[in-house]
């Protein structure tokens, strides 16, 4: 059975407006408790979920906004006297963000693409001696070829090998055999 790690996020895609809503709820606290209040960490939140679930051009249009956002807030909020380091931590805090949310959307990327190519067969396959062919889940017999490429992005293209050939086609294969039993 193919179990997906517990650390690993669930896979799919979710609409970027999720993420912005979440956001936007994100600078709408932050507004609401006053200048002093900082969430540095519930900024990667929606960035890093943007980037997860719906790729690098939402992460990096969240990552800008939020860090911008707070930077607005800060600026429009009554003036103190650090507002300044509050600004610059801001703007520190945005571009690691921004590296996480960049981070996060490649690995989303090659986790999806490692889903697209690995399509894996499990359990017990009943072949036929002679003809090879598989039984399936209706308990019918089909080809090989068919029950495989069914079941992955495999292709099959068709040849004989040498024992096959010279037991099947010893005119065609005649060296070989001498060859194979000299």
């Amino acid at each position: 059975m193919n179990v997906r790690p517990w650390w690993l996020l669930p896979p799919g895609r979710i609409h970027p407006g999720w993420w912005i809503a979440l956001g936007a709820l994100l600078i709408w606290m932050d507004h609401a408790t006053g200048p002093h209040a900082t969430f540095p960490v519930l900024y990667a939140v929606p960035v890093v979920l943007a980037a997860w679930y719906s790729g690098k051009r939402a992460a990096i249009g969240l990552g800008i906004a939020v860090p911008l956002a707070r930077i607005l807030t800060l600026v429009s909020s009554q003036p103190y006297p650090d507002v300044y380091s509050s600004i610059l931590a801001t703007l520190f805090r945005g571009s690691m963000v921004l590296l996480f949310a960049l981070w996060f959307a490649r690995l989303a990327d090659y986790e999806r693409e490692l889903s697209r190519q690995v399509r894996v067969l499990e359990g017990l396959l009943a072949i036929c001696s002679f003809c090879k062919s598989i039984r399936n889940e209706r308990g019918d017999w089909e080809h090989l070829e068919s029950f495989i490429s069914r079941r992955s992005e495999a292709e099959f293209s068709h040849g004989v090998c040498p024992s096959c050939g010279a037991l099947h086609y010893p005119d065609m294969f005649g060296e070989e055999r001498s060859v194979s039993n000299g």
